[in-house]
């Protein structure tokens, strides 16, 4: 991390208590009943980055500024509009800029499937309307402040930091594999709102941990695939204590998706899997 980007670290993130209880959608809805809402949020929002070619890049930053913004205003009716502005704006910021127009037909195209839409129908004049005015009202709320940190980065700076001699572990032989999978546990998580509550480098600290005792069962092939010492700390500015907070707080929003009543984000619920606090700590330390 640099000293440039604590700063904006500070801005945008919340006590887990605050995002859990505390969040205005909060006096109208219960947590699965909000969880469920994102999971059909964060559906649209994938289902409008393949129709519009996006990449992740863009796609993640969308649900950031989305949990950003539902930190400031109860979650509505207007859900899938803001879902489009966001979208809109994370383009413009990451070099996959799409016209409005392009946006709001797509949008309003995945909404109504069973119905012939274009740009002179009346649905789409009302979709692009309200593209432009959630645009201006998400930026207003987020304070203008839309610059990101993104797993991306950090995946191509630890592939450049591997040192000459690796044998004898694994982790190095699989490294590219290993945060392959930690990017995309992230890019899952992203649906929930975790990075309001923890930084990009918390998180991905925790979801490599989660990678590497994976990768011991489905790699055992291997020599020993063992997390170097202090990791962690030297290439992501973190420990473990950290990491574990954050994991816990993952698992709890887990278990509200698996609510028997409401159950949501199945992919998720499968994929992130509980390893428990001794195994996560020996990871995490190296052992």
């Amino acid at each position: 991390m640099t000293e440039e980007a604590e700063p904006f670290h500070n801005t945008w993130i919340f006590s887990g208590d605050d995002v859990l209880n505390k969040c205005p959608s909060r006096k109208q809805m219960t947590l699965p009943q909000i969880l469920k809402v994102y999971e059909s949020i964060y559906d649209f929002l994938v289902r409008l980055a393949s129709a519009l070619k996006l990449d992740g890049r863009t796609i993640l930053a969308a649900t950031i500024y989305i949990h950003r913004f539902y930190m400031r205003m109860p979650i509505t009716t207007s859900k899938y509009f803001v879902a489009c502005a966001a979208v809109a704006i994370s383009c413009k910021l990451h070099d996959t800029y799409r016209p409005p127009d392009k946006i709001a037909l797509t949008g309003c195209q995945i909404k109504h499937p069973g119905k012939k839409i274009d740009q002179l129908s009346s649905t789409f004049w009302s979709w692009r309307d309200q593209l432009l005015y959630r645009e201006e009202v998400i930026l207003k709320n987020l304070n203008f402040e839309v610059s990101v940190d993104l797993p991306y980065e950090l995946t191509e700076e630890l592939l450049k930091n591997i040192p000459e001699k690796t044998e004898g572990n694994g982790f190095y032989e699989k490294l590219r594999d290993i945060l392959k999978i930690t990017t995309s546990k992230i890019e899952l998580l992203s649906a929930l709102p975790v990075l309001i509550v923890f930084d990009i480098y918390t998180l991905y600290g925790a979801m490599l941990v989660l990678t590497v005792e994976e990768a011991k069962k489905k790699f055992g092939d291997l020599d020993t695939i063992v997390l170097p010492k202090n990791y962690l700390q030297e290439y992501l500015s973190v420990s473990a204590d950290e990491c574990y907070e954050c994991y816990e707080f993952v698992l709890k929003l887990r278990s509200l998706c698996d609510d028997p009543k409401l159950p949501s984000h199945r992919i998720l619920v499968k994929k992130i899997t509980d390893i428990g606090k001794d195994t996560f700590y020996s990871i995490a330390n190296g052992h």
